[in-house]
Order: C-alpha cells, then structure tokens, then sequence
C-alpha cells in the first residue's frame, strides 16, 4: 500500500478523515472485545500515531486527530466500572459497616461493566 506524503490539501482532509475511521474502528472494537486500555494504546500506536498519514499533517490536524483520540478514550468510561477484589471477592460496591476492613482490600481497577475482566 502506498504511504501518503499529505502534499495537497485534499490529500490531508483525505488522511484525516481515514485516520478518524482507523480511530473509530479501534474503539468499536475495543468496547465489543473488551479490550484493555493498553491494547487500545499499542493498536493507536501502530494503525495511527507511526503512519505516514499521521506524520506527515500539519501540526493543527494532528491537534485535532489527538482530541479526538481523547474524547473517545473519554467515551469508554460508560462502559466501565471501579471495582475492588475485596476478601478475594470481585465487588463494585463496598460495605463500610462496622465488619469492614481496609487491609481486605487486594486490588482495585476500573472494569467493564457487569464483568470481572479489566480495563
């Protein structure tokens, strides 16, 4: 597949939009996988922020892909959770009664919700 060099504006409106597509994509899959945010990362990393679409727009466009890789990122905490693994025990929400022990705590994460599996 050739690699765009973005040297006529249509070539850059072109590459933005594809690269808006790869993002969409990546998310969409994400939220039906379920994947882990650093899977979302290292799929950004290598399908966005190394190619030559990405590289080679003016700095005002890669703001803009950038914010829109943000706002999605901040889109999938609807689809999350905060849990604790609380007395070997997958919770969401913990009971502070008089039984309640801080120590029983063993690790706390962000999941999907109605899941055990790990953002």
């Amino acid at each position: 597949m050739k690699e765009t060099k973005n040297t006529t504006w249509n070539q850059k409106i072109e590459s933005m939009n594809s690269l808006k597509g790869i993002i969409r994509y990546i998310f969409k899959s994400a939220k039906k996988e379920q994947k882990k945010h650093q899977e979302i990362l290292l799929d950004l990393s290598g399908l966005v922020y190394k190619k030559q679409k990405y590289t080679t727009l003016p700095n005002y466009m890669r703001s803009e892909i950038n914010g829109y890789i943000n706002a999605n990122l901040d889109i999938m905490y609807q689809y999350l959770e905060f849990a604790h693994v609380y007395n070997g025990k997958h919770t969401v929400k913990l009971i502070y009664d008089e039984n309640f022990s801080q120590n029983l705590i063993t690790d706390s994460y962000y999941c999907y919700i109605g899941t055990t599996k790990k953002y």
